[in-house]
């Protein structure tokens, strides 16, 4: 059997999918994560979810090449239509903004079933699927964070929680509860990078007219270093 390569940043969302799941994987892109999951003895059926009819041959060629069409169902659709309410325990979408995440998985509530696990791994506004989570009732389980240059990748596991919504911090939906709860060396690395290029920008305003509008820019930038230094400096303590 060819088995399936799997880049950084996927090998961190398989790590974070439940053993025996039942996966939907939504813009699964060529289907490499449901195969690979089912490889490793970690799901016993997948759904791999395609929106254009590109990826969604493509994948299907995939699945039919590892000899898994049988648990692999490929299924052209927009976000969680290509599943029925139960049909699956564990979702992921990964590789989008976390705004198109956020619409994905508000549009499909409703077949979000108790007990859904949902692995998920924006490219960018973290923050925005953070707030979304907290609001809805998912309380983040687990997060990872890998780096591949010149990218650095979050992803995120949730359940529903019982009790409802879950209150974060700002800091909290920015960076990560998980993540600054244990702060390793890339996290860091992140936010290091992340707070020199803010003070850049910074540096920039300070050159240009002071308009109302740059005022406001060089707030939110000060804002935001403090956040991440004041939590940087939480993990030395």
């Amino acid at each position: 059997m060819i088995k399936i390569h799997l880049s950084s940043r996927l090998l961190a969302v398989l790590n974070f999918i439940p053993a025996g799941s039942r996966i939907a994987d939504i813009g699964s892109d060529h289907a490499h994560l449901p195969c690979r999951a089912l490889q490793e003895k970690i799901a016993v059926n997948a759904i791999a979810g395609e929106v254009r009819i590109g990826p969604f041959r493509q994948s299907q060629a995939n699945v039919k090449e590892v000899g898994m069409a049988d648990t692999v169902s490929v299924r052209m659709g927009d976000g969680l239509d290509v599943i029925s309410p139960g049909e699956v325990d564990s979702i992921v979408i990964a590789g989008m903004g976390g705004e198109l995440i956020t619409g994905i998985l508000e549009r499909g509530k409703e077949k979000l079933a108790e007990g859904t696990t949902l692995i998920l791994q924006p490219n960018i506004r973290e923050s925005l699927l953070r707030r979304w989570l907290s609001a809805e009732g998912w309380r983040i389980t687990d997060e990872a964070i890998v780096e591949e240059t010149p990218h650095f990748y979050e992803v995120i596991q949730a359940r529903r929680n019982d009790s409802g919504k879950i209150e974060l911090a700002e800091t909290e939906q920015m960076m990560g509860p998980v993540l600054i709860r244990n702060q390793i060396p890339v996290f860091r690395k992140k936010w290091l990078k992340r707070s020199a290029k803010l003070r850049q920008v910074l540096d920039s305003l300070e050159m240009t007219e002071q308009t109302n509008a740059v005022a406001k820019k060089k707030e939110e930038c000060r804002n935001e270093i403090q956040m991440i230094e004041s939590v940087l400096k939480r993990g030395q303590d």
